[in-house]
């Protein structure tokens, strides 16, 4: 199992878009508005680098910057689940590998986990440029000599779909991350669910087609 961060396990919108428009002054690029940013959830990452604009020669900065200010914040970052602790424990008995692949960096993601007491539940934390991890679903199923047919992967993007569909894997989509269901939903995932305990399930009913 693998899930990406923010969006899915992570509630960091209102802070990205916050420092979004915070770097957007700083940098002179164009600000967002929360009504534009609604449309913006509608749209593929590739779609939205049109309307974005931030010059390419800046947006490695920016993004580094950026990602910066968010770990500055990373002890009140809250999960989408108050009861995430409970469902990886339970999760734990019915995987045998579990980690986090994301476009934010370990440090972040690591403060979360303290935060949430799941250190211990988390095998792994592998980051990713954000047009890489099919790269790195690649790089965890060598690691851990897993057949793609064996990984599932959760994610909130559109490109989160785009990178599993890639490389063979079966991907849950979130309706509650950065992506509308809308924008997913057109992306063909594998699955589509409302709430995190439904992994679960899922999980479940593969373990039992595998055994059959």
């Amino acid at each position: 199992m693998v899930f990406d961060f923010d969006g899915t396990l992570a509630d960091t919108e209102e802070k990205a878009f916050n420092i979004y428009n915070q770097l957007a002054s700083k940098y002179k690029y164009s600000t967002v508005t929360m009504e534009e940013l609604q449309h913006i959830k509608n749209l593929h990452i590739k779609e939205i680098k049109q309307i974005v604009d931030i010059p390419f020669f800046q947006y490695p900065r920016v993004l580094r910057e950026g990602q910066k200010l968010l770990k500055e914040e990373s002890s009140d970052i809250n999960a989408f689940s108050p009861d995430i602790h409970a469902f990886f424990t339970e999760l734990r008995k019915e995987t045998d590998h579990t980690g986090i692949l994301t476009s934010n960096i370990k440090k972040t993601v690591a403060q979360f986990l303290k935060t949430y007491e799941l250190s211990h539940e988390i095998e792994f934390i592998m980051c990713s440029a954000l047009m890489s991890k099919g790269k790195k679903i690649k790089k965890v199923l060598r690691k851990y000599d897993i057949e793609p047919s064996e990984m599932l992967y959760v994610g909130d993007e559109s490109r989160d779909i785009e990178a599993c569909q890639k490389v063979g894997v079966d991907v849950v989509a979130v309706n509650w991350g950065y992506n509308t269901p809308l924008a997913l939903e057109r992306c063909k995932p594998t699955f589509m669910i409302e709430n995190l305990w439904e992994v679960i399930d899922i999980v479940r009913k593969n373990n039992k087609i595998k055994m059959a």
